[in-house]
């Protein structure tokens, strides 16, 4: 059994610990309403962007392919490139991890050569992780490290990734981040960058019957999709940035039951051994009681 003082010492320390797991469970709580928030206005910006995109694509009267300009749309090469998504801090649970096991699986299901990946991963976790066994994007720790949830960050980024594409340095881009489906199921995406895939939409189609473009199409073309891409690469960092705090905020719920439950036991036994040395201090008095009246 141990004793009484060790254990109200561990008893102290596991309060410690409960007020820290709270406290950070509060703060993911007030990050987590306000990434919803900044979310959900920039998945209605999306829409409204991609609505766009597709009605002036569908105001090209001729197909994609025989489209002269069509750089974004086609590729050739063979490197990939993977913009990856993870935290910059751990006590998130399976956050990051689950992405690596994704990544890994991913990779080996479609027999790409680990010569022809290349990652780029915005967040100091998947940095580290990845550089020990990928071939990283040039940047090396400046951009994961200090890249935030900015929309200026995001541009930044976007006029580099277009121009490393257009120069036929990747043959694709794809993004891998997290995504809440439900407060306790996070999905992992992995989606298509670029080249862009073009899904045809009826609605938009028939809207775009009698489209005026100006000036020329070109010039639209290249001044809307690094719009598009930027928002849509926005929009996965706040999905990703949602998932983090809704898996740091369980984690630390899970944490602060544990250590409660812990103190629980704690207290149990120190009440137990407080009771026996009690008990032990009475016989004692008893027992030199009984030898002095024996002596008497």
């Amino acid at each position: 059994m141990s004793n009484p003082k060790e254990i109200k010492k561990r008893i102290l320390s596991i309060d410690s610990v409960i007020k820290t797991t709270e406290a950070m469970k509060m703060i993911s709580i007030v990050k987590l309403r306000k990434s919803k928030e900044l979310l959900l206005h920039t998945k209605k910006y999306s829409e409204s962007i991609e609505q766009l995109f597709q009605h002036f694509m569908f105001s090209w009267n001729e197909k994609l392919e025989n489209i002269q300009d069509n750089k974004y749309f086609f590729s050739s090469g063979k490197n990939k490139l993977f913009i990856v998504i993870t935290s910059n801090r751990g006590l998130c649970g399976a956050f990051n991890s689950l992405i690596f096991d994704k990544i890994h699986r991913h990779i080996q299901e479609n027999g790409y050569l680990k010569n022809d990946c290349i990652f780029f991963s915005i967040g100091k976790k998947g940095f580290d992780f990845l550089s020990r066994k990928y071939n990283m994007y040039e940047n090396k720790k400046k951009i994961p490290n200090n890249f935030t949830y900015e929309y200026k960050d995001v541009i930044i980024l976007i006029k580099k990734l277009i121009k490393d594409f257009l120069s036929k340095k990747f043959n694709s881009i794809y993004l891998i981040y997290n995504k809440l489906k439900t407060s306790l199921f996070q999905q992992i995406i992995i989606e298509q960058f670029l080249p862009i895939i073009f899904h045809e939409n009826e609605s938009s189609k028939k809207s775009s019957n009698y489209s005026i473009l100006e000036p020329s199409k070109e010039e639209i073309l290249d001044y809307i999709i690094p719009k598009f891409l930027s928002v849509k690469l926005f929009k996965s960092l706040l999905e990703s940035s949602t998932s983090e705090h809704t898996a740091r905020m369980m984690s630390m719920h899970k944490a602060t039951e544990s250590a409660s439950d812990i103190k629980k036991n704690l207290m149990l036994n120190y009440n137990k051994e407080r009771q026996t040395s009690i008990t032990k201090e009475i016989l004692e008095i008893i027992s030199g009681l009984e030898a002095l009246s024996e002596t008497n």
